[in-house]
């Protein structure tokens, strides 16, 4: 399974999805990681270490599909 982190640094946030939650958009525009953008990460433990290492200060689950 492919675990989703949206980092969106403008509200200070990172939010995991797993691969199939309706929050993943379809065609994923990847930007660079300090401006923000959606990352995939092939476990749950990668996806976690890169939402501890995003420098946002909300680190949160996606309440949809619960991760």
């Amino acid at each position: 399974m492919v675990y989703w982190v949206h980092i969106a640094h403008s509200i200070d946030r990172a939010m995991l999805h797993r691969e199939r939650c309706a929050e993943v958009p379809s065609n994923i525009i990847r930007t660079d990681f300090w401006e923000g953008g959606w990352f995939d990460y092939p476990d749950k433990e990668r996806a976690l270490a890169a939402m501890e290492q995003s420098g946002t200060t909300f680190q949160i689950k996606c309440p949809l599909c619960k991760p």
